[in-house]
C-alpha cells in the first residue's frame, strides 16, 4: 500500500515546475465587475428607447422636451432601480447597508423598516441624478446658447449618462454604510437646494427669506421642498442606525458598576435617536408645510428643529463618549454660532435669509460629521473569510 510522505520542510527541486495559487476576486473586485455590468446594461437599454423618442429631432439642451430634461428623468428612475439592485446583490438581506452582528453574535434579521429606510435611500440617490442632470443641462445651454443635438448624438449622450448614473450609484449601493451616507446626504442637500436657487422665477427671492424658495408653484419650489422632504425622511431613517443599542452589552452582564453605565448608555443612545428622529421629522414638515400654505406649522417646524439641535448638543456626549474631544467643542462652537446669529437677526444686523442659511448650513453640517463619528465608531460587520486551498507542492506517492 502505498504511504503519503510529510512534505513539511522540504524544498522543490531547482527548476521544477511551481503550483499556482488559485486566482481569487476582492470583493471589492467583484463589485466593480457587477456595476461594469450595470453600466453596460444601462447604455444598451436607454439607446433601445432613446432612438425612437429622438428620432429624426434636433433637441435642444436644456429646458422642456430637451436632451437634458430627458436624461435627468431616466436617471432618477434608474437610480432608484439600480441602488434596490445593488442592495439585493451581496444577498445579506434587503438593508441600508450591512450592520455588525448582535451580541449574541447572529445576524440581524431584516425588518420591515429596514426596507421603509433603504427605499428612501434610493430615492435620494434618484433624486440626486435628476437634480445633477438638470443643473448640468442648464450650464452646459448657458455656455452653448441656441444649439441643438441631433438625434443620434442625443441617443449615445443619454445612454452615456445614463451608464455613468447606473455605474456610480451601484458601487455606492454595495459599499454604503453610515459614511458614505453621510456623503450622499450632504450632496443631496447641496444639488437640490443649489437646483432651487438657480431656477428660482424671482432672482430676488433673497431679500425676503430661505423659505421663498419653497412658496411658488415652480419647479423651483418643488425642488426645494422635495429636498427638504426626502432629506427629513432620510435623517429619520438614519437616526436608529446611528444610534443603534444592539451592539451594547445586555445590561445583565459585568459587575452592577458595568450594568449601570451600560443603562445610561443605552438610554443616552434612545434619547439621542428620539432627538434625531424629531429633528427628520420637522425638517420634513419644512417642506410639506411651506409658508404660503401654513406660516404656522412652518415656523413651528424650523424653530423646532434649531431647538432640537441644541439639545443633541449637549446629550451626544453620553451617548457617543468614544467620540474625539474635538467633536465635541465642534457642536458647542456650532451652537454658540446659531445663538450670536440669532441675536444679529433681533438686533437688525443681518436679515432673516442670512440667519436660516447660517443655521442650516450649522445643523446640516453637525449631523453630517455625527453620522461619520458614530460610523467610525461602529464595529465593522464581520466577513466571512474565503476558502483557501493548499498552494504548496503536490505531495508524490510512496
Amino acid at each position: 500500500m502505498a504511504r503519503t510522505r510529510p512534505t513539511v520542510g522540504r524544498t522543490p527541486l531547482p527548476g521544477a515546475a511551481q503550483p499556482r495559487a488559485p486566482v481569487r476576486g476582492t470583493p471589492l473586485l467583484s463589485a466593480e465587475g457587477a456595476a461594469i455590468v450595470a453600466g453596460g446594461g444601462t447604455f444598451v437599454l436607454v439607446v433601445v428607447i432613446a432612438l425612437p423618442v429622438f428620432w429624426g429631432a434636433s433637441l435642444p439642451i436644456a429646458g422642456p422636451g430637451s436632451l437634458g430634461q430627458f436624461v435627468a428623468i431616466a436617471a432618477g428612475v434608474i437610480g432608484v432601480l439600480v441602488y434596490i439592485a445593488g442592495r439585493l446583490w451581496p444577498r445579506d438581506g434587503f438593508r441600508p447597508f450591512r450592520t455588525a452582528a448582535g451580541t449574541d453574535g447572529r445576524a440581524q434579521h431584516v425588518s420591515p423598516v429596514d426596507v421603509f429606510d433603504t427605499i428612501a435611500i434610493a430615492v435620494a440617490h434618484g433624486v440626486v441624478a435628476l437634480l445633477g442632470w438638470l443643473a448640468l443641462g442648464a450650464v452646459l445651454a448657458n455656455g452653448f446658447q441656441d444649439a441643438t443635438v441631433y438625434f443620434l448624438s442625443a441617443a449615445a449622450l443619454a445612454a452615456v449618462a445614463c451608464a455613468v448614473t447606473a455605474y456610480v450609484v451601484f458601487l455606492s449601493s454595495v459599499q454604503m454604510d453610515l459614511m458614505r451616507l453621510s456623503t450622499v446626504l450632504a450632496a443631496f442637500v447641496i444639488v437640490g437646494i443649489l437646483t432651487s436657487m438657480l431656477s428660482a422665477p424671482d432672482p430676488h427671492w433673497w431679500m425676503l427669506h430661505l423659505s421663498a424658495l419653497g412658496m411658488s408653484s415652480s419647479v423651483s419650489s418643488l425642488s426645494f421642498n422635495l429636498t427638504l422632504i426626502v432629506a427629513g425622511v432620510i435623517v429619520t431613517a438614519l437616526a436608529r442606525y446611528a444610534t443603534d443599542v444592539r451592539r451594547l452589552a445586555p445590561e445583565s452582564t459585568g459587575t452592577a458598576t458595568g450594568q449601570d453605565g451600560a443603562r445610561r448608555r443605552r438610554w443616552a443612545l434612545l434619547r439621542v435617536r428620539v432627538a434625531l428622529i424629531l429633528i427628520g421629522v420637522l425638517l420634513a414638515g419644512v417642506g410639506v408645510f411651506p409658508l404660503n400654505v401654513s406660516a404656522v406649522l412652518h415656523n413651528v417646524s424650523a424653530v423646532g428643529m434649531v431647538l432640537t439641535f441644541s439639545l443633541v448638543v449637549f446629550w451626544v456626549r453620553a451617548a457617543l463618549p468614544q467620540a474625539p474631544a474635538s467633536f465635541f467643542i465642534l457642536g458647542y462652537v456650532f451652537f454658540a454660532t446659531i445663538v450670536v446669529m440669532l441675536l444679529f437677526y433681533v438686533v437688525g444686523y443681518y436679515v432673516l435669509t442670512a440667519t436660516e442659511l447660517v443655521a442650516g448650513v450649522v445643523v446640516f453640517s453637525w449631523l453630517i460629521v455625527y453620522l461619520r463619528v458614530s460610523g467610525a465608531a461602529t464595529p465593522a460587520p464581520a466577513t466571512p473569510a474565503p476558502a483557501t486551498t493548499p498552494t504548496g507542492p503536490a505531495t508524490p506517492a510512496g
